[in-house]
């Protein structure tokens, strides 16, 4: 991925994660809670892998910076002036929506580390069985900010 409008496409699509991993760790710092901060940093810096490898391997550092510059403005933009986005990042649904996402995301670590161990069936049991149950909480935040 050496063409600049591939690399500015990829880097754009990305834009969108640290819009909302940076406005949900600027409603946590602000209200004081930790899940948002947590959440906002899976969501948020999780990406900015590709920018850090970028980086590292070809010496441009302007996808990271890209990637730093969304999530830090995005998270001052929401501690500091957009009251209503911070109250709905602060909402029981989106609470649920966050332990979900954190309860797939361990779900397919453990799929992954049994993988890894040779072990395909213990993956996809426990794994599966994990990603499951966070979806189904996942879907219960939906269904919470939905009112239903």
């Amino acid at each position: 991925m050496n063409n600049s409008l591939d690399i500015l496409f990829f880097f754009g699509l990305l834009t969108f994660f640290q819009l909302w991993g940076g406005a949900a760790i600027g409603a946590g710092l602000r209200a004081r809670r930790g899940l948002p901060v947590f959440w906002g940093a899976l969501i948020g810096l999780g990406p900015c892998y590709f920018g850090l490898e970028r980086a590292l391997r070809f010496g441009s550092w302007t996808g990271l910076g890209w990637q730093l510059a969304w999530l830090a403005g995005s998270a001052l933009a929401v501690a500091f002036s957009l009251p209503r986005l911070r109250a709905w990042f602060l909402r029981a649904g989106v609470a649920s929506l966050m332990i979900g996402a954190f309860v797939m995301a361990g779900g397919a670590v453990l799929g992954a580390l049994f993988f890894s161990r040779g072990s395909e069936t213990l993956s996809l049991l426990v794994g599966g069985a994990g990603f499951l149950f966070g979806a189904m909480w996942f879907g219960s935040g939906l269904q919470k900010l939905r009112g239903n």
